[in-house]
This record gives C-alpha cells, structure tokens and sequence, in this order.
C-alpha cells in the first residue's frame, strides 16, 4: 500500500469537469482575460508603462489566459483521447452552488446599496470599518461554513481576520475607497 497521501480536490465529492466543460471555462476564461486586457490598455497614462495603472490588470489578465489556454489544450487532448468524465453532481452539490450564487448576488446588492463607515481614532491613527468590511466577514463566514464544513465560530474567526486585512491594505496603503464607504 502507497503511504503517499493524493489529492483529489478541493472537495473530495466534486469530481472531474467533463472535456466540454474545461472548454467552455477555457473560452469564458480567454474571452474575460481579452476584455481585461484591452480596458486596462485604454486606461490613460499619466508617467511612464512602469507606473501605469492598467499595467498589474493586464498582467493578472495574460497570466489568467496562459492558464486557459492551457486548460483548454489539455480539454481538447482529452476529448481527442475519448475521455467523456461524467459530472457527479448530487442534489446537495446543486443545492450548495445555488446557495453560493445567491449569497453572491446578496453580497454584491448589499455592497451597491447599503453604506456606512465607522471611524475612530487609535493612537492618533484615523481607523475606518464599514459595510465592506461587514458584508464581506458575513459573505465569507457563510460561504466557508458552507464549503468547510467547520463550526460558524472558526469561519467567522478566518473571515472577520481576512476581511479587515484586505480593507486595510486597500484603505491605508493603496489609500482606495472602498464599496459602501461614504
């Protein structure tokens, strides 16, 4: 017997996509990257290519495309080689990804429609915490304890942290406002 732990995936229920479905992410996949790539090109440039301010958009966009293509070669190999993996999706899977979709769908009217920011000041240090900060600690503390399959208490721990830490990085150093924030 091989001791050698396998990775399965994310969720080891989730099975294989089948080729046609790699294909068809592969094609959204490059459409988006394309479309990325091309707005980040018409932002204008007020100094130097090092400075512009489409110039990280675009790399993440050909990054995600290389990938894509790459997904999509290895999905046209398959399908070449007769491979035809079977979804196995279970009622339940169907049931959490609908729940994913409207939690998603909630978050995104929530950021568009509600606004509010508290601030405080510590040590002299003007500190804000706002609906992006609430919205996206609730989103993800579900979207965790629907996927993790953990207790709410550790997920809501993980999601408040990651949360905070990402509005602050967009607040205090790259100093953008963020969604909801008045």
């Amino acid at each position: 017997m091989d001791n050698k732990a396998q990775f399965i995936s994310e969720d080891e229920n989730a099975g294989y996509a089948t080729p046609r479905q790699d294909l068809i992410a592969s094609a959204i996949l490059i459409v988006l990257s394309l479309w990325v790539m091309i707005e980040s090109v018409a932002l204008a440039n007020p100094g130097t290519i090092a400075t512009a301010p489409g110039l990280l958009p675009f790399i993440v966009a050909a990054s995600l495309m290389g990938m894509a293509l790459g997904l999509g070669w290895l999905a046209v190999q398959r399908f070449k080689s007769g491979e035809k993996t079977v979804s196995t999706d279970s009622p339940d899977e169907l049931r959490r990804a609908a729940m994913l979709v409207a939690i998603i769908i909630v978050y995104l009217l929530g950021l568009e429609t509600i606004t509010f920011d508290y601030t405080a000041s510590v040590a002299g240090v003007r500190l804000g915490y706002g609906v992006f900060e609430v919205l996206t600690t609730i989103m993800l503390t579900l979207v965790l304890w629907l996927f993790w399959k953990r207790p709410v208490l550790p997920c809501l721990a993980v999601a408040a942290v990651w949360s905070t830490l990402l509005a602050a990085a967009f607040r205090y150093v790259f100093v953008v406002p963020l969604p909801g924030t008045l």
